[in-house]
């Protein structure tokens, strides 16, 4: 995006400051763009007396369709395969194994299927307004996916002596079909050889190397059994093909295939065909008659099919080094011109002259989302390592591998995806990620355990704690104090969960009931982290063991709350009130040691009740009024408790 353009408002943003270039721009993570006027310092000095304008800011998006609902998937699914990828790349070098071929084979198939099923999601979610839309997402991932498989091919998984024919007739197959719709409508009619098609399709399985579809097609023509048909069926059944694996050498293969071909001449020579023109045509292209295979381009659609069909004929045993200059040779009577190639076209011949560099180059010029070019650089560098070279591979892979995962984390969805590719592009890509984490808006308690669980995985502790003060603290305001203390906890903030903790025991003093919160309860070790959460955290056990008639437990754990002096000194009439139940039971639970202990908090607590009604000329809070109501029962049922303890233990000793 040009920022200095003199041109009508590039931003088509309705501010006369913006239409008269006066503007400032901030770029920050991921995609978008900050835009804000900003007038020149003589016309600031001139508006000095003016009243200030409040600032606006305009956000500014490029538009990718990498944000569209279609790549979604393609993101989401490439995503576990580049994982996968990396671990077992990781896996096989602690091994000390350098042959990895078999594992990026692998991975770079998983990468097409998951761009093929993408193109048919994309075809059956669609809808008659997205069809636009629709084509032009198909056509960037069906180039994608023919760039990606040609580099497997050339690259990746590379055979023995470097012969690559099968493969790119395969290549040509998968992506220039025969019409099966075609094919059928040809064969299901009265009279096949009637159709218009017919010669058609087997020109082109012809010079697809299809010879099992051409000789089905010929024996549905009603001349099928005579002496040119017979001829030309077993021409077609004899043509050998290289096998890497099949157990002939080059040599002895490149003697067959002149054998045959020599016999496919001496029939054409001898007029095995003349009373047919069409199988006159086919013989001519098992010859590898270059004017005859040329002349029927319009049939291959682009250079790269004239290409492998001229080469399966000519030159079956074609190696890496001779694809540029066949490449160049189709160019020419296709194209006409180097210069009138399209950017796939320069994509493809780029790698065809092995030229690595610039295809990673090409592809980030023609394709408008970094996608590819990342995963595509990716494979690159772990199929060629260390080769001096390519040395350059290892230092732009990172650089593409933070780019896309900043373009990522600039999304509301997908910056968790981001995240993950910014683990494994060096030390630049984990300072991005610790500013990722730190920047994610928190919308919501579960972004916020999120953000809180991948910080945690890579032991970003300041952004934990700095995200959970924050998600602590907006519970506070919203009054979640079990949330709220839950995040100070996580926090570590002692004094933020010293407060909560002080907040919720007041409010129990006032209401008699706590807010239903498992965090509260499951707080384990964490309630360590101060006195009045430890307090709080002890308090609703004693509760709980209350509830379950563990009235021995309770009692102890009541006695041990009380004698330790944890708890606030508000706090002291309710322990003694729920002392009392505890202190009516028929058999007595609280020993005359721990009796002791309830009066002396009892004595203590009335002197100082006393004292401040005494301060306040007689009136006191509504708490302490009912503390004084009930003092009598405490007492008296302490008195009780004592008799009873004491008798108690005393048979039980004797």
């Amino acid at each position: 995006m040009d920022l200095t353009s003199k041109d009508e408002n590039i931003w088509n943003i309705a501010d006369p400051l913006l239409a008269q270039r006066m503007h400032g721009v901030v770029t920050g993570l991921g995609n978008p763009i900050m835009l804000f006027p900003h007038k020149s310092r003589a016309a600031g000095m001139e508006g000095q007396s003016e009243v200030k304008e409040p600032v606006k800011l305009y956000q500014v998006e490029s538009y990718s369709w990498l944000w569209g609902r279609q790549a979604r998937k393609l993101i989401n699914e490439s995503t576990c395969t580049f994982l996968s990828l990396q671990k077992a790349m990781e896996e096989e070098e602690e091994a000390g194994s350098d042959n990895h071929r078999p594992t990026l084979v692998k991975k770079c198939r998983e990468y097409r299927s998951v761009i093929q099923a993408c193109m048919e999601n994309g075809i059956l979610e669609s809808t008659m307004e997205e069809e636009n839309d629709l084509y032009s997402y198909g056509q960037v991932l069906y180039k994608m996916e023919l760039i990606l498989s040609l580099i497997e091919i050339l690259f990746i998984d590379t055979k023995p002596g470097g012969l690559v024919l099968n493969q790119l007739v395969m290549w040509i197959r998968s992506h220039f079909p025969v019409s099966l719709e075609k094919k059928r409508d040809t064969l299901e009619s009265d009279h096949p050889h009637q159709h218009p098609a017919y010669w058609e399709i087997i020109y082109r399985s012809v010079l697809q190397g299809s010879m099992d579809e051409v000789r089905q097609m010929l024996s549905c023509h009603p001349r099928a059994d005579t002496d040119p048909f017979l001829s030309i069926d077993e021409l077609l059944r004899k043509m050998p093909f290289y096998q890497v694996y099949g157990g002939v050498s080059v040599a002895e293969f490149t003697m067959r295939w002149q054998h045959w071909q020599g016999e496919c001449e001496r029939r054409l020579e001898d007029g095995h065909f003349a009373t047919c023109h069409q199988l006159t045509t086919v013989c001519k292209i098992l010859c590898g008659d270059l004017e005859t295979i040329r002349g029927l381009w319009d049939l291959m659609d682009t250079w790269y099919h004239l290409m492998v069909s001229t080469l399966l004929f000519t030159n079956p045993t074609a190696k890496l080094f001779h694809l540029a200059g066949a490449a160049s040779e189709a160019i020419e009577h296709i194209v006409g011109d180097h210069s009138a190639v399209t950017p796939l076209d320069r994509i493809l011949l780029a790698a065809m002259e092995s030229d690595t560099h610039q295809v990673i180059k090409e592809c980030q010029q023609v394709l408008d989302n970094p996608w590819f070019t990342t995963h595509l650089t990716d494979l690159l560098y772990h199929t060629f390592g260390q080769r001096s070279e390519l040395n350059f591979l290892k230092d732009l892979r990172e650089t593409l591998l933070l780019e896309y995962g900043e373009v990522l984390s600039g999304h509301c969805s997908l910056w968790q995806v981001g995240v993950l590719y910014l683990d494994h592009c060096g030390g630049a890509g984990v300072a991005t990620a610790q500013v990722v984490l730190e920047r994610q808006p928190l919308t919501s308690d579960s972004v916020a355990h999120k953000v809180v669980h991948m910080a945690k995985e890579r032991k970003f502790d300041n952004v934990v704690m700095s995200v959970c003060r924050v998600m602590g603290r907006r519970a506070l305001d919203q009054d979640r104090l079990g949330s709220a203390i839950w995040w100070g906890v996580r926090s570590r903030d002692a004094a933020f969960t010293s407060h909560i903790a002080h907040k919720i025991l007041l409010r129990y003093v006032e209401e008699g009931k706590f807010e239903p919160s498992p965090l509260l309860d499951q707080l384990g070790p964490a309630m360590l982290l101060s006195d009045t959460l430890t307090f709080l955290g002890k308090y609703r056990e004693f509760h709980s063991l209350y509830r379950d008639k563990k009235f021995q437990e309770a009692a102890t754990l009541l006695v041990s709350l009380i004698s330790s002096k944890l708890a606030p000194e508000y706090f002291w009439p309710t322990l003694l009130l729920d002392a009392l139940p505890l202190l009516r039971c028929d058999k007595p639970v609280i020993s005359s040691e721990q009796t002791y202990e309830l009066m002396y908090l009892l004595n203590s607590l009335h002197i100082a009740t006393t004292t401040s009604r005494d301060k306040q000329n007689g009136t006191g809070s509504e708490p302490a009024d009912s503390f004084l109501e009930k003092e009598h029962d405490i007492r008296v049922a302490l008195t009780n408790n004592l008799a009873q303890a004491v008798i108690y233990e005393g048979t039980v000793e004797s």
